[in-house]
């Protein structure tokens, strides 16, 4: 069946699960012919097409390796052959929404078996394409599936779970009043008659001091006119922080663990030390079974208020044929107990010469875990603080302004259009854009821009940063999830849930070490039971529960996750935005980097760099030239127009005004007829340049600048020469990964000419330019045929194939969204230096799992074998359980510090306060004697500040020094 080349439709795709899933979606259909345009939406797994033949598409995404169907809702309006889907219905509730899936909370996980046997409840649900569980988090991301039947196949297996909703908007509303104001009857009735004139379909109730309202009026209004009439109000805020909430909990959870590690500690130290001290009797003697039948029970009810949890979990493991730590605490620790009870009830069916009970141990191993585990909660939240902190970066209330006055309402609150009210030192609560004032805004926390920006009318604000000067007003752009300080968090909680390559093998060890380890227990309990020194019984408890209690798997299952945590966390601060752990692990193996010129190494804007005159003044020259190019459309016209209001001139009006397409414009300004163009309008006018002008323009020109020639009245006036200025910090960036022993390649689509000129001012060996999209794409297609890791850095629609094809793709945080959509990891800004900080990170993150791991796994291998009496006939001593548990405890707490040495992670950073600087050629001066400094990253000066930002290792001294020999005076800055 055809259908028209025009007509648009839309396609389900079955089988996508990432962003190269997407790029050869779109290329396999833009190959076809007719085929004007199309757009795979990942979360909704359709494509929207326009052009070409329906059956060729659905055949072409076919034999790409995914299913595809068509989707109509208007099915009578286009007859067609093929199965039609209709739209999938709508939750029953609302669900937070995360790449191409959704977030599920699990209560109860506590070691890497656990993780396990989650993602194996979730992945066998229907639908389900992908699942990944966070331990640290305690939280999964789902893609497909039912929600509800993903959540209850979780609890099935015996773990709480729940959907993790968001924020409903809605018109309900919660207001405060002075409790003076409602303590007599009249004054409420006040209040109702007032919301029924206010609007009088609203519907009010007052419920303990709290008023329910829901209201179409403007919350900003509400509040406007309830403050005219005497009765001050606010709202209550509707929306909870959650990581506040987290941070409570967490808070809670360390509490429980010290309350349940001191009875615990208090009972098993006390019974240890009587029983050392001989203050303890037989139970063969008068009253020493009762003695220790109460001994018994007393410890069996600190077990059930210090280890409950553990009891319970591995029972609901057992239900389901399954182990976890649950499960090794409960045998080694029930086990003590029981086997001394047994003792205590039949000693005359035992051989009591020399045995030991275990009630002391039995208490004291839930001592040190609770204690371990309260440590271990505690380095965990603090993992958790760098996202919680972007998510502070916003405040919770604006200031509203409407036609009556303005209010302040909780953000929660605002709608699409509102205006907000700024003043000197608030932070921006939302995003939008500036309607009315001018002022600096402070954006370093979010885009790692150090200086403040200038904001305008018609400029945009980002929620989260700081308006540093001035009055400004803005209406709000985007609400919610929408913002850019919500997308950046979005990202980062990605990337958290996500697991790398390396974390997998977790999960393969963790399917089969539980059993593994009861097996050695059972094995131990045995062989020494069989074999060992009278008395036997003791010894053979002693290594059956140390094993046990010695392995559980926790180090083992926090080894990746928090790590990664961390990991992500500190390169989000780092203005460094991972996707995806697979983003995290390709970036630390990366031998090359492509990167585009314009944009990324360049400003991206061309501006004047050198002026020639003569016959004129510089002065009158410009102007004559400023007053034609005013009314040019020509590219750079509006960087010859920059130049002359940075320079304070005026340009007159201009007639005659004459474009010759692709040589030159003309004009007559005060009468005098002025020519700009290139060097083919000179050659047309039939005007040779003098043996000065024309040594400095092959200079020029060789150094790949852009020549206008300026001409007045038939005779040449004046020579302007553009450029595209290399960034401040391209040179210090480009070092810093030849550093890290990545190899910079220069893919561009400019001329050849200012491409090499730019890949010699930076040291780059391999450069390639004036090339088409599709040939940046083959550029790293065949430096990974020869068996390279390769990095692509972009900002525009023309590098998105190239960022989808590279192992890892960067996308400039100032570029468009398709390239930032096709990338790994988004750089928030436009600095390449970050590239450099992204794949330093990411080496530090993968070296601190594979340090966790080694950890983890030498652990268990020392430490099990030592439980199990392996040592003993050199050492003559077996290794006490209650020794066991703290081994345990203290392993789960190195792996939790040794992870959060990443955030720490990051270059130093020095700033100077450099006097003596007076123009734009001063900077250069200064930056270029600081970039010229070993170990010096990069550096930003800014002239009007007087100061200078320097990343990297060297010495403060030597930065001094440096400025100090270029001519001018510098300090560092308190």
């Amino acid at each position: 069946m055809n259908t028209k080349s025009e007509s648009s439709y839309r396609l389900s795709i079955d089988g996508m699960s990432c962003q190269h899933c997407v790029a050869s979606v779109e290329k396999a259909v833009t190959a076809l012919p007719g085929v004007s345009r199309v757009a795979v939406d990942l979360q909704g797994a359709s494509a929207e097409v326009t052009g070409g033949n329906l059956d060729e598409v659905l055949s072409a995404v076919r034999e790409a390796g995914y299913d595809a169907e068509l989707i109509r809702e208007d099915v009578a309006s286009i007859p067609v052959s093929l199965p039609v889907l209709q739209p999938a219905p709508t939750a029953p509730r609302p669900v937070v929404k995360i790449e191409g899936g959704y977030q599920l909370a699990v209560q109860d996980m506590t070691c890497a078996s656990c993780v396990a046997a989650v993602e194996r409840a979730i992945n066998a649900v229907p639908g389900v394409t992908q699942a990944a569980v966070n331990l640290v988090e305690k939280r999964a991301q789902v893609v497909g599936g039912s929600p509800e039947a993903v959540a209850q196949a979780v609890i099935d297996q015996g773990y709480g779970a729940y959907l993790v909703e968001s924020q409903a908007q809605s018109n309900q509303l919660q207001l405060l009043f002075n409790d003076q104001a409602l303590d007599q009857a009249t004054q409420q009735e006040a209040l109702e008659r007032l919301f029924t004139r206010l609007d009088p379909q609203a519907s009010f109730e007052l419920k303990a001091s709290l008023w329910h309202l829901q209201t179409s009026l403007h919350p900003a209004d509400l509040l406007i006119e309830l403050e005219q009439q005497g009765y001050p109000a606010r709202f209550k805020e509707r929306y909870n922080d959650p990581y506040a909430e987290e941070a409570a909990a967490a808070a809670k959870e360390i509490r429980r663990s010290w309350q349940r590690a001191a009875l615990a500690g208090v009972v098993g130290v006390g019974l240890m030390a009587a029983e050392m001290t001989g203050n303890t009797p037989l139970v063969t003697a008068p009253g020493g079974q009762s003695y220790w039948l109460a001994v018994a029970i007393i410890c069996l009810l600190v077990m059930r208020f210090s280890g409950a949890h553990y009891y319970l979990g591995a029972l609901k493991q057992l239900k389901h044929r399954s182990a976890n730590m649950d499960t090794l605490i409960a045998l080694g620790t029930g086990s003590a107990w029981l086997s001394s009870l047994v003792i205590v009830l039949q000693p005359e069916g035992m051989i009591l010469q020399g045995e030991k009970l275990y009630f002391d141990a039995s208490v004291l191993i839930l001592a040190f875990l609770q204690l371990g585990h309260g440590l271990e909660t505690r380095a965990k939240r603090t993992t958790s603080e760098a996202v919680g902190s972007l998510v502070g970066l916003a405040p919770k209330q604006a200031d509203v302004v409407r036609d009556r006055g303005s209010a302040s309402i909780p953000v929660s609150l605002l709608s699409i259009g509102d205006l907000i009210q700024l003043r000197p030192g608030d932070r921006i609560p939302i995003d939008g854009e500036v309607v009315e004032g001018v002022s600096s805004v402070d954006e370093a926390m979010l885009t790692g821009e150090s200086l403040p920006q200038k904001k305008q009318a018609g400029d945009p604000l980002i929620g989260g940063s700081v308006n540093r000067s001035g009055q400004l007003r803005f209406k709000v752009t985007r609400l919610g999830e929408e913002t850019t300080l919500a997308h950046i968090i979005a990202m980062v909680r990605q990337a958290q849930m996500s697991k790398p390559e390396i974390g997998r093998l977790v999960d393969k060890v963790s399917a089969v070490f539980v059993p593994v380890v009861v097996l050695i227990a059972v094995a131990a309990f045995i062989v020494w039971l069989l074999v060992g020194p009278t008395p036997p019984l003791s010894y053979a408890l002693t290594a059956g529960i140390a094993v046990l209690v010695i392995a559980c798997p926790c180090a083992l299952g926090l080894a990746t996750p928090i790590a990664i945590m961390v990991g992500t966390s500190r390169a989000a601060q780092m203005n460094v935005l991972i996707r995806n752990s697979d983003g995290l692990q390709s970036a630390s193996r990366l031998t090359h980097l492509v990167v585009d010129k314009t944009g990324t190494l360049t400003q991206g804007a061309p501006k004047v760099t050198e002026v020639y005159a003569e016959n004129l003044p510089q002065g009158e020259m410009l102007a004559l030239a400023g007053a034609v190019e005013a009314v040019s459309s020509h590219p750079l016209a509006e960087a010859i127009l920059d130049h002359l209001g940075q320079q304070g001139i005026e340009i007159a009006a201009v007639t005659d005004f004459h474009n010759h397409e692709g040589l030159g414009v003309e004009g007559r300004v005060d009468g005098k007829l002025v020519q700009l163009g290139g060097s083919q309008y000179l050659k047309q006018l039939k005007i040779t340049p003098s043996e000065p002008f024309q040594h400095a323009a092959n200079q020029q020109s060789a150094e790949a600048g852009s020549l206008v020639w300026v001409v007045v009245e038939g005779q040449l006036s004046g020579l302007l020469v553009l450029r595209d200025p290399l960034r401040n910090d391209s040179a210090g960036a480009v070092k810093s990964l030849q550093d890290q022993g990545v190899e910079v390649i220069i893919c561009s689509g400019d001329n050849h000419r200012a491409v090499e000129a730019v890949a010699e001012s930076l040291g780059i060996n391999q450069a390639h330019s004036e090339l088409l999209p599709e040939q940046k794409l083959e550029v790293v297609k065949s430096l990974q045929q020869r068996g390279n890791r390769v990095g692509m850095v972009g900002d525009g629609v023309n590098d998105a194939p190239a960022l989808a094809q590279a192992d890892t793709g960067f996308a400039i945080g100032s570029g468009t969204d398709v390239a930032i959509e096709h990338a790994d990891i988004t750089l928030v800004g436009d600095s390449l230096r970050n590239v450099s900080t992204a794949i330093g990170i990411s080496r530090a993150t993968i070296r601190n799992i594979k340090q966790n791991l080694f950890g983890a796994f030498v652990y268990n291998m020392i430490g099990i074998p030592m439980a199990a009496g392996l040592l003993y006939p050199v050492t003559g001593w077996l290794l006490p359980p209650m020794f066991a548990s703290v081994a345990m405890a203290m392993s789960s707490v190195t792996v939790v510090v040794n992870a959060n040495r990443l955030r720490f992670y990051g270059p130093m950073t020095t700033t100077l306060k450099v006097t003596g600087m007076t123009c734009p050629h001063c900077v250069n001066n200064v930056q270029k004697a600081l970039l010229g400094v070993p170990g010096v990253d990069g550096a930003e000066v800014a002239l009007e500040e007087g100061t200078a930002v320097v990343h990297g290792s060297a010495q403060a001294t030597s930065l001094v020094q440096a400025v100090v020999d270029a001519g001018y005076a510098a300090e560092t800055e308190a």
